[in-house]
């Protein structure tokens, strides 16, 4: 009896989580597309959006990507990063160096591809302990107030190529104009594209943090 009390219970919480899935998105079928082998063989759509075929550059156009996404790491694997320097809020002085620190876990670091010439061009990989092989960056851009800052505009933009040392990643850093700026970490496949995660519910690979540029004293 305790059992098929059981076997109600479960089978309405599933039917419940259907439910909320369907109402949130009542049209899971409507964007749809040809899968990767046949994605980029529209070119009448290609056209119309005036889009290559990738070749292994960064087309600043845009492009169009026939690439599979690769292995995705187990659940238990997922990319997590933190900055612990500079601090969220914090103050560094103009013109003077210092170093970003960032904490990665879940990501075998060290690992990336030539940039100019094999960007976006394989699927994603693990390594043997079943964590993504790649590499992190950090980008930093000054900011105006709460305007959403232009992505093209960066103040500092760095690719962290070398295996982390126990987890950590550091990059010497010199921003020369006071002001606020918003440093935040890219966590990447080995052929630069965004790490891909199993879930969608779940915290964030990167981290940003916002913190003040002064004027020396």
């Amino acid at each position: 009896m305790q059992l098929i009390k059981t076997l109600i219970v479960v089978a309405t919480a599933l039917v419940s989580l259907s439910s909320s899935v369907l109402a949130a998105d009542p049209k899971p079928n409507a964007f749809r597309t040809p899968g990767a082998s046949g994605i980029c063989k529209d070119k009448g759509q290609l056209n119309k959006l005036r889009l290559k075929v990738s070749n292994g550059t960064q087309i600043r156009t845009g492009f169009c990507s026939s690439q599979t996404q690769g292995q995705i790491p187990n659940f238990e694997k997922m990319t997590s990063s933190i900055i612990t320097f500079p601090k969220n809020g914090g103050t560094v002085t103009a013109g003077k160096n210092f170093t970003a620190v960032v904490k990665v876990n879940n990501l075998q670091t060290g690992k990336f591809s030539d940039p100019v010439n094999d960007y976006y061009d394989r699927p994603q990989e693990l390594n043997g302990n079943g964590e993504i092989l790649g590499h992190s960056h950090i980008t930093i851009q000054k900011l105006n107030g709460d305007r959403v800052p232009d992505a093209r505009v960066f103040a500092f933009f760095k690719g962290l190529n070398l295996a982390a040392v126990r987890g950590v990643l550091t990059q010497v850093v010199n921003l020369p104009v006071p002001g606020v700026y918003r440093m935040c970490t890219m966590s990447s496949s080995f052929t630069h594209q965004p790490v891909v995660m199993p879930v969608a519910q779940r915290g964030a690979q990167d981290d940003c943090i916002r913190f003040k540029v002064v004027k020396k004293k």
